[in-house]
């Protein structure tokens, strides 16, 4: 495209005298001292992401492959969800000026998630739940084991894991796809689901972060 752009356009570049913006995109337009002025439209594409199809070996691998792709996209809106609750209510936190209004206000959100939430989330598998905590922790950058001891206690942080251990889960468990081989496989499974439209796109917290970041520091082949 940039060649036969090159090969149709002026070899030398009149000075800009105005940009005017519409729907479509920009419009530059020439200096009105020359004679031959030039009007090019410039149009800002979408953002596209093109992904390689998922390579199997064996059928397990494949199984495997689908199965988690089916139950990411399944507790994925409940992370959201979580994710959007505890924005709110830190801010409203904020707001309060005694721990007792902070404490009770806490309470009130608790017993509301609870409700709300409490009865579906029971129905999870441990796996749908191990995926949860991951992408709880992709759409805030914080733990549900550091969630519990900010809101609640270090204390009931600590039972609520040891419970979770008994079931094979962590609180602790973070996400990381540019580390991690299945935290990779679930971010590539999301983005290939927001850009067929089967699930709403929602920014990750990472996308704030400087990309000297060390979250985005590669780890040893034998560590992934």
């Amino acid at each position: 495209m940039f060649l036969f752009l090159s090969s149709i356009l002026p070899a030398q570049v009149s000075p800009v005298d105005s940009i005017l913006i519409d729907s479509l995109g920009v419009s530059i337009i020439n200096s009105e001292e020359v004679q031959d002025s030039v009007d090019m439209q410039v149009i800002m594409l979408r953002e596209i992401i093109v992904f390689n199809r998922p390579e199997f070996k064996t059928w397990e691998d494949r199984k495997r492959y689908y199965i988690l792709r089916r139950k990411t996209k399944k507790v994925y809106p409940y992370a959201v969800l979580a994710a959007k609750r505890l924005t709110e209510l830190d801010k409203r936190l904020g707001r309060l000026d005694t721990k007792k209004k902070k404490k009770k206000y806490i309470k009130i959100v608790e017993d509301y998630i609870q409700n709300e939430f409490g009865p579906k989330l029971k129905k999870f598998t441990q796996s749908e739940g191990r995926i949860l905590i991951k992408l709880i922790y992709r759409q805030i950058g914080v733990s549900t084991f550091d969630l519990l001891r900010k809101y609640k206690s270090g204390w009931k942080a600590f039972w609520s894991n040891a419970t979770a251990n008994i079931f094979n889960l962590s609180l602790k468990a973070t996400y990381n796809p540019f580390k991690y081989k299945e935290d990779l496989s679930i971010e590539a499974i999301l983005r290939e689901s927001f850009e067929n439209g089967s699930l709403e796109y929602e920014s990750a917290f990472w996308e704030e972060l400087n990309p000297d970041d060390t979250y985005f520091t590669a780890l040893p082949d034998e560590k992934k």
